[in-house]
């Protein structure tokens, strides 16, 4: 199955969320608030959440959407997973290193067929579909082929870390992953930092309880690119709902496993 028509919209729509951040950042009127959960909100992220939903409803009329700060019958079987700015932390703080993120996803099996993630600071746009092939700037990518923990970087990051469900194994892990080699990176955005495993500029990463929008674009990615994403049993997690998602992994195959397995046994 292809999905022109809907790839051909997602990509439209990145741009578009592009130069709304692009609008935003740093602007005088811009304000933020603070959620519930203790993390930033902008007018930048509702506008452009916002944005997508008056989108889908003129375009694919019987979608939903699920969003982070806004969703739209999100209960329907096919549903956008919209994240409108990933790393809202920085944006906010006038660093651009944030990205824009969506990801189309069937409630059969709950697994995007579908990414789209724009970097309008660099301008940066990574593709995928299902079964075809990973893209940035048009130019097919791939991840690393690697085969040790210290020929490259991974990133550890954590979600939630506020009292909603945290797991603290990514931190744990990341001791080990240092005495084996491994250059660790921290950065607040999941999605940028998962978009350099596609690229192979990372080996792997380790997220802790992200939730569907953080995580379902970069995963498709990743896995069209040749890499793998699941959680600690080694099983896909589905993205079509906006609960913790615990924690996810990802990374190329060659060091997937040994990955995996420091971050189960990390105490």
């Amino acid at each position: 199955m292809t999905y022109d028509k809907e790839l051909a919209f997602a990509k439209a729509l990145a741009l578009e969320a592009g130069g709304l951040m692009l609008r935003y950042f740093r602007a005088e009127d811009i304000a933020t608030e603070w959620k519930e959960d203790n993390t930033p909100l902008t007018i930048a992220d509702t506008t452009i959440n916002r944005l997508v939903i008056e989108q889908v409803k003129a375009a694919f009329p019987g979608h939903g959407v699920l969003g982070e700060e806004e969703s739209f019958k999100p209960e329907r079987e096919i549903i956008w997973v919209v994240d409108p700015i990933d790393g809202t932390v920085p944006f906010s703080l006038g660093i651009p290193m944030s990205t824009f993120s969506i990801a189309l996803v069937n409630r059969k099996d709950g697994q995007p067929v579908v990414a789209v993630t724009y970097d309008p600071w660099l301008d940066e746009l990574f593709i995928a579909t299902k079964g075809g092939g990973a893209f940035l700037n048009d130019k097919p990518i791939a991840a690393s082929r690697a085969a040790g923990l210290g020929r490259g970087y991974v990133f550890v990051g954590l979600q939630d870390a506020n009292g909603q469900g945290v797991t603290y194994k990514p931190s744990l892990a990341a001791v080990q992953l240092r005495d084996k080699g491994a250059k660790i990176l921290s950065i607040p955005s999941g999605v940028y930092l998962g978009n350099r495993i596609a690229t192979g500029q990372f080996i792997g990463g380790i997220i802790g309880n992200p939730r569907s929008w953080d995580v379902a674009a970069s995963a498709l990615l990743i896995e069209e690119a040749g890499g793998v994403v699941t959680d600690l049993e080694g099983k896909k997690r589905h993205y079509d709902h906006d609960g913790l998602l615990g924690c996810v992994l990802a990374a190329n195959q060659a060091i997937f496993e040994e990955l995996m397995e420091i971050v189960r046994t990390s105490k």
